[in-house]
């Protein structure tokens, strides 16, 4: 573990999974107009994937990848228990399991057909998510749709929305941000816990990256 005075000015730690210090990381605030989702908000989540993707874009796709992957036991869980529901919500989008393995496939050999085959994963064309207004009445009834989300902007995180005017960091934080909240059941959960579920994951997956 490393000590405090090894974590650089702005709160992140030099490792060499590019970790941030938990307590920086997990700062929140009442959402504004920036956050996409429940509140409150994660204030430093988005300069993370910013410096990620300023590092790698393959270690923004890494990070990503991870926060999914951890979410995804929610789809594979509503898919057991009501596959007819789980499926019609995908519109005309792949499965998490889907996205998720093309996402590997590149990870595993980053080369041109592989990001090619893990956007054709994703509807482009789709106008309303889960993390949008319209379905906060929703938000915490299945945390399988927070999974769905989560798989899709890691796939984006790694080919881009030519659709939408959003960064891959931005796209990033979407996805991880969606990863956390599929493991929080109402406004009121301290969002301290999932989050740090979601942050060993990604430890964990660069660790094995490294």
């Amino acid at each position: 573990m490393q000590s405090n005075n090894q974590r650089s000015r702005n709160g992140l730690m030099p490792a060499f999974g590019r970790i941030p210090d938990f307590d920086w990381l997990a700062k929140t605030h009442d959402a504004d107009d920036s956050w996409l989702g429940p509140r409150p908000m994660l204030v430093n989540l988005q300069q993370w994937m910013n410096q990620l993707a300023t590092s790698s874009h393959r270690h923004l796709v890494v990070a990503t990848f991870a926060a999914a992957q951890t979410s995804k036991l929610y789809w594979d869980k509503w898919l057991a228990e009501s596959p007819n529901i789980a499926c019609e919500s995908i519109l005309d989008s792949q499965p998490p399991n889907k996205q998720l393995a093309a996402v590997a496939t590149w990870l595993d050999n980053p080369i041109q057909e592989h990001k090619s085959n893990a956007q054709q994963t994703v509807d482009l064309t789709k106008q309303l998510h889960w993390y949008h207004d319209d379905y906060e009445n929703f938000w915490f009834n299945e945390p399988g749709m927070w999974a769905i989300e989560s798989a899709e902007h890691c796939v984006l995180s790694l080919t881009g929305d030519s659709y939408s005017p959003l960064s891959l960091a931005d796209l990033a934080t979407i996805s991880i941000s969606c990863a956390v909240n599929s493991f929080r059941s109402s406004l009121t959960d301290c969002i301290r816990e999932p989050l740090q579920l979601v942050v060993d994951a990604i430890a964990n997956q660069f660790a094995e990256v490294r």
